[in-house]
């Protein structure tokens, strides 16, 4: 039995949205390095594409990888079906990885406006259309030809707070704070997970990953603030079973596992990677 074959994507073609963020980049990179034949990366972000594609694109790799930076707004209905048609036509997709959310004021993320006390029905509702339809979308688009085909994976990037609520002491003091539309949002796409599992298997299994506390110190983002902070980067870590906050390579096992047939008797199913937050 050759167990680590099963981990392999070898031959398999993905579509990652969400592609030039601060998961997406690492995401991009385990798919490839697993072995996918072609990975179609989606974002609206072209300046990221743009770096991104940079980074794939490095000479010192073992090996050239074969990918496809596509800038598409998932907002933009009529385009993204575009995208997918021409996704599809090019030849079947056998893994989905669903990454994309809208973060900024417009989903009340570090936004006084988004608080409990002011929240808008536009920041709740664009939080829905980021973190719960275009998941949907993506995957209604891919669905039937991956049913046809016989097979098919799909992975919802979800996050522990779907499952849980944000503690407000570990923003005390602070301006910044995890808006109530996100975890609506997040929980949504859970019961979306088990929803889509029932209706789309036997051929087609649809799982989540639930990350944790993972700041974003790398680059430019929404909640740069708040990961240049050591004192509430220490709050996370003293919640946190193991003692250290996340990192996105935290991720890539249990996402490649979920793509490939690894776990090929799973489906509807949430894998948390939280250190432990969760537990307690």
């Amino acid at each position: 039995m050759d167990v680590l074959a099963n981990f392999s994507l070898c031959g398999k073609v993905a579509v990652l949205t969400g592609a030039a963020g601060f998961f997406g980049r690492y995401f991009a990179t385990a798919l490839l390095e697993a072995g996918v034949e072609m990975v179609y990366l989606l974002d609206k972000n072209l300046d990221g594409l743009i770096e991104l594609f940079k980074v794939l694109s490095d000479e010192k790799r073992p090996r050239p990888l074969n990918f496809q930076t596509i800038q598409v707004d998932q907002s933009n209905e009529q385009t993204t079906s575009r995208v997918f048609e021409q996704i599809l036509a090019a030849g079947s997709v056998d893994i989905l990885v669903n990454n994309s959310f809208q973060f900024g004021p417009l989903t009340g993320f570090n936004d006084p406006t988004g608080r409990v006390e002011m929240a808008s029905k536009g920041q709740v509702m664009a939080s829905f259309e980021s973190g719960a339809w275009w998941p949907f979308r993506a995957t209604q688009l891919v669905a039937s030809a991956m049913k046809n085909k016989g097979s098919g994976s799909v992975v919802n990037i979800a996050s522990m707070y779907g499952l849980v609520a944000p503690n407000p002491d570990l923003y005390e003091g602070r301006d910044y704070f995890n808006p109530i539309g996100y975890s609506l949002a997040k929980a949504a796409l859970i019961a979306q997970t088990r929803y889509l599992a029932a209706w789309l298997g036997p051929e087609v299994r649809v799982n989540a990953l639930a990350p944790g506390a993972i700041p974003n110190n790398e680059s430019r983002s929404e909640n740069s603030e708040q990961n240049k902070d050591e004192e509430f980067v220490q709050r996370l870590v003293a919640r946190t079973l193991l003692k250290r906050v996340g990192h996105p390579l935290d991720l890539v096992g249990p996402l490649i596992f979920l793509c490939s047939d690894a776990s090929r008797y799973m489906t509807g199913q949430t894998v948390v990677v939280d250190g432990g937050w969760t537990t307690t």
